[in-house]
């Protein structure tokens, strides 16, 4: 599910950083900012709904509200989901940030070796690190992500049903 939810959203990102800072060669924050809100609002909740229409080793994820179930989150319930997600995720990341830093502090790296002052390079380099984040993080925080109880509705795994065996012949 990890994969699920990092190579749609990875692809998207490449090709507008590739259009904004390649193509377009748009200076400053503004294109980076409007991508920002448009991947948070758009394209987060259509990769969450997305991921969780699959099937994983022949279980699916099942939507269940006071109502009924359901295999399709709306768009606020995929927002709840991606925001659990992003916030987890960013409180693990900037912990991994910390370790990292510490350790290329010890062994004696500076961060200007890392630095560079071309927006493609820099836009690249951060997506690329964050999609390998994704993959590191998203395998830890999936299972809270099917414990948490939102409002109005959580998530269950739902393994297939077993097929029913022969009868046999006597």
């Amino acid at each position: 599910m990890a994969w699920e939810l990092t190579w749609p959203f990875a692809l998207i990102d490449l090709a507008v950083v590739l259009l904004i800072h390649g193509l377009l060669e748009v200076s400053g924050e503004t294109g980076d900012a409007i991508w920002a809100v448009a991947s948070f609002f758009v394209v987060s909740p259509w990769v969450v709904r997305r991921a969780l229409l699959r099937e994983y080793g022949g279980s699916r994820i099942v939507v269940v509200r006071r109502d009924g179930e359901s295999s399709n989150l709306s768009y606020q319930e995929s927002l709840k989901v991606m925001w659990l997600l992003a916030w987890r995720w960013l409180v693990l990341a900037l912990a991994g940030l910390l370790v990292l830093s510490l350790a290329l502090r010890v062994t004696g790296f500076s961060s200007r070796r890392f630095s560079t002052q071309d927006p493609l390079t820099s836009n690249l380099g951060l997506s690329i690190v964050g999609d390998l984040s994704d993959l590191a993080l998203f395998p830890v925080l999936i299972p809270g992500m099917l414990r948490k109880r939102y409002r109005g509705f959580h998530l269950e795994l739902r393994a297939p049903d077993p097929k029913p065996r022969p009868a046999r012949k006597r």
